[in-house]
């Protein structure tokens, strides 16, 4: 609002010395732009400060999108989203780490005895104290297979004759692995889950990359969008200037030849180019606070000033070789071959499922035993005593009609489709805008030759018309025509070159979303790095010439 204050203080000023009190208005403070074929005359002022504020800062577009990727919250809110789902990578492969478990269980038991073979006798009831703990390490392979390794032991003493020794302590070292032999089998079922968090990893850094990419057109848009604001506020301080040294000059030549009407129509265009002035000062304001959230820039009451100058060259491209490009290079088509990729992984496992369960089940084992609480000796006669024990044997299951893993692999299948149709959705959605991109620029190059033209041709207009002004006869006649068509040349110069600044703008703004139609903007320092451990880099430079944007 600094530049939107100031201005109307001096809008103020401005109307009340351009009434009539009998002296003249002051003259204007800012000298006549020098009109030039090679550049417009605002090019000069567009990166002096206008006093609205305590500090003033120059800027390029290079340094803005560099302080935007530095320090915007927005930025920062974009790039934990990779970090967030690599997390999952490390999640999934902890399924295959080792596992310590530890479980104890005591049971004190007094039963009838409805057995004499539980005690040996019939009277009485069964009284039993057991103690048993186990402790050991499971652990999950990549082929599927369960394997587990335990140490069990207990204490047992109860009433029964047939406890020999009672009480006793027992201890049991077994190792027992359980291989799926057809459903779950195999590391490409098994570790899926895996490569598929790495899939998803990569097609979070990809869409990172393309919200980047979106944050830096944005920028590079606010960018010129301040420069356009910045010059027409130029422009019409200048048109304003025109009208005031008008009214001046009218005023002055009241007691000559001028008359009240002409005066009067001076004023009203005056106090018109005034308030046009107005809004183009809250646009510059409106622009220059867009520019510092993009930029995560609390100094609001310093003021943003361009310091880089819109390129004009003529835009050379090859269009084949830049929608190959595209094809290659878009973040977004990236995304969709890996989205194919994690559906087609998805239905192989899904296939898997439909195999019945046969699981090979085998272990080992060696024990020992020992009289009263001596778990100590039993456990070194699990080694010394007898040989160790084997058993083998097979588990088989499958559910009739086995429909549930029929659904998923139809589910699974149409996924597959559906991740195709989006893969070439986005081929085509990378040839569109490559097409869109390149006629903009070419359509904005063109425009901007022509305002060119325009502004010149203006220029030449209201140079005559201030020559035909400055011989005109007294007079409502003749003269109070030629005031109207001198104002109207006014009027039209400075929206010729309020058009030709924007013509500058988007033809700058139409080269960075050509590159944005790439997917060039942003790049990693490796390809396949994660974005916690690279460094985002420009790979194209905003004042570069189109020749060098080129792909």
């Amino acid at each position: 609002m600094g530049l939107l204050i100031a201005l109307c203080a001096s809008v103020a000023c401005c109307a009340a010395d351009a009434l009539p009190h009998g002296g003249s208005l002051p003259a204007p403070s800012s000298p006549d732009p020098p009109r030039s074929a090679a550049a417009p005359w605002w090019h000069s002022r567009i990166a002096l400060p206008l006093g609205i504020g305590p500090q003033a800062h120059r800027i390029t577009a290079d340094e803005a999108i560099s302080q935007s990727l530095a320090q915007s919250p927005n930025v920062q809110r974009i790039r934990f989203a990779p970090l967030i789902q690599k997390t999952e990578i490390s999640r999934q492969q902890a399924a295959f780490d080792w596992n310590n478990f530890l479980e104890t269980n005591w049971a004190n038991r007094s039963d009838p005895i409805g057995n004499t073979l539980t005690t040996g006798f019939e009277n009485g009831r069964f009284e039993d104290d057991l103690l048993t703990a186990a402790a050991g390490l499971r652990k999950r392979s990549t082929s599927g297979a369960q394997w587990e390794l335990a140490q069990r032991s207990g204490w047992q003493k109860n009433n029964s004759n047939f406890l020999v020794p009672n009480p006793q302590s027992t201890s049991r070292l077994e190792l027992t692995v359980t291989q799926p032999l057809l459903e779950g089998r195999g590391s490409d079922v098994n570790y899926f889950r895996v490569v598929e968090a790495e899939l998803s990893t990569q097609i979070s850094h990809s869409d990172t990359l393309a919200r980047l990419q979106d944050h830096v057109l944005q920028v590079a848009t606010a960018y010129w969008e301040l420069y356009q604001t910045r010059a027409a506020f130029l422009i019409r301080q200048h048109a304003a200037t025109e009208a005031d040294a008008l009214v001046i000059s009218l005023t002055e030549r009241a007691t000559l030849d001028a008359t009240s009407r002409q005066i009067l129509r001076a004023r009203t265009a005056a106090a018109q180019r005034r308030a046009e002035l107005m809004s183009n000062a809250a646009e510059a304001d409106n622009a220059a606070t867009r520019l510092r959230q993009l930029l995560g820039r609390t100094d609001y009451e310093t003021e943003l000033m361009p310091a880089q100058l819109p390129t004009d060259q003529a835009p050379r491209f090859d269009r084949q070789a830049a929608v190959q490009n595209a094809l290659t290079g878009r973040p977004e088509v990236a995304a969709a071959v890996r989205e194919v990729r994690a559906a087609s992984l998805r239905l192989g496992v899904s296939r898997n499922q439909l195999l019945p369960r046969l699981d090979l089940i085998a272990g080992t084992y060696v024990a020992g035993l020992d009289a009263n609480r001596n778990l100590l000796p039993a456990y070194g006669n699990q080694f010394v005593d007898g040989r160790p024990s084997v058993n083998v044997g097979l588990v088989w299951e499958r559910p009739v009609g086995n429909r549930a893993a029929r659904s998923a692999v139809q589910r699974r299948d149409w996924e597959l489709q559906q991740s195709l149709a989006a893969y070439e959705t986005a081929l085509q959605t990378a040839r569109a805008e490559v097409e869109l991109a390149l006629t903009r620029l070419d359509v904005t190059f063109r425009s901007l030759q022509q305002r060119r033209v325009s502004l010149h041709c203006a220029s030449e207009e209201l140079v005559y018309l201030q020559d035909r002004w400055k011989t005109a006869p007294a007079g409502d006649g003749p003269a109070i025509l030629l005031l109207e068509n001198l104002i109207d040349a006014q009027v039209r110069q400075a929206d010729e070159a309020t058009e030709l600044a924007e013509a500058e703008a988007d033809f700058n703004v139409a080269i960075v979303r050509f590159q944005r139609a790439l997917g060039r903007l942003l790049r990693p320092q490796q390809h396949d790095s994660p974005p916690d451990s690279a460094e985002l880099q420009s790979e194209m430079s905003l004042h570069m010439s189109p020749m060098e944007a080129s792909p």
